[in-house]
């Protein structure tokens, strides 16, 4: 009986590891939670690229009273971990970071580094909600804004929020580490796919001439659509004397100092110096820089015409 319970102890001890395996099938013994992702293109990826260039500014965490990396809490038992906060080994924002670059390349960007100046487009955001609840049941929930915007130019192509809710079952066996890191994974995963596919979308439509096909905008489900560069739904047809009132007229709008940020009718557009085309009409506008008073006005854009507007902020 001493031989076999001898004999059973490395057994033994082998399968308490193999319960602890993080992603990868590395031994973690540590009490963060690391979150990998794959050098390898994800299943279905796009192998030829579209001659778009994307650049990822650092995305800010918008959430309120959370460490940088924490991403949850456990009131069960989780392999490998101790105590009830979840992080991450590294900052949320710089996972979020990584998911976007890795996903948006498996749709067909060319994705580049955050300083690269030979880039068409800049992608940018903020976390709003990132959660892991684990308890009898696991809950996963996720919501990140994004903003592409030209680089030339400084236009908005796109702005959206994308929210993602799951849960779960652990099981009887309970979680791991690694099924903890492998859950927020997927779901983050997914909102960055619903991002790519909405943007994607938008992109297509309004510089055809970069992927060589006329598309039309289409709706993602989970994704909040704030600007586009263009109307999300074609206008009606309407009588030739209507048609030549709603021309579009241009507003351009300035800042002292200047790279403030401009909202229309509370829709964030992008940094001034900025030129707008817009139906005619009357616009609430408000700048906003960091540092000074924000300033709101309204402006009257007409048909066929250049309305120029200079707001100046105060400390």
């Amino acid at each position: 009986m001493k031989l076999f319970r001898l004999a059973a102890a490395p057994l033994v001890l082998l399968l308490f590891v193999s319960g602890c395996t993080g992603l990868g099938g590395s031994i973690d013994l540590g009490n963060e939670l690391h979150v990998r992702l794959s050098d390898k293109p994800s299943p279905g990826a796009r192998e030829q690229k579209y001659p778009v260039t994307v650049r990822i500014a650092p995305y800010k965490d918008g959430r309120s009273g959370v460490e940088p990396r924490q991403v949850g809490v456990s009131t069960a038992r989780i392999m490998g971990l101790t105590g009830k906060q979840i992080v991450l080994d590294q900052e949320a924002v710089i996972l979020v970071g990584d998911v976007m670059r890795k996903q948006l390349g498996d749709a067909g960007l060319q994705m580049l580094g955050a300083g690269a100046k030979n880039a068409q487009f800049q992608l940018s955001g903020s976390i709003k909600t990132l959660s892991v609840e684990i308890r009898e049941r696991d809950y996963l929930h996720i919501v990140i804004e994004s903003t592409l915007t030209e680089v030339a130019s400084g236009q908005v192509i796109w702005s959206g929020v994308v929210a993602e809710k799951q849960e779960r079952y652990a099981g009887s066996s309970g979680n791991t580490k690694g099924d903890v890191a492998n859950f927020l994974r997927n779901g983050l995963q997914v909102v960055a796919d619903k991002t790519g596919e909405s943007l994607l979308s938008v992109l297509m439509s309004t510089r055809p001439e970069l992927f060589g096909l006329n598309a039309a905008v289409k709706p993602v489900s989970g994704v909040t659509v704030n600007a586009v560069a263009v109307p999300m739904v074609s206008a009606p047809p309407v009588p030739a004397v209507a048609a030549v009132n709603s021309l579009q007229g241009a507003l351009l709008l300035s800042s002292v100092p200047s790279r403030a940020k401009v909202y229309v009718n509370d829709v964030y557009y992008g940094l001034t110096p900025l030129r707008l085309d817009l139906t005619p009409g009357i616009y609430p506008v408000r700048i906003e820089l960091e540092g000074y008073k924000s300033v709101a006005e309204k402006v009257s854009v007409r048909s066929e015409d250049h309305t120029e507007l200079e707001m100046k902020l105060r400390k």
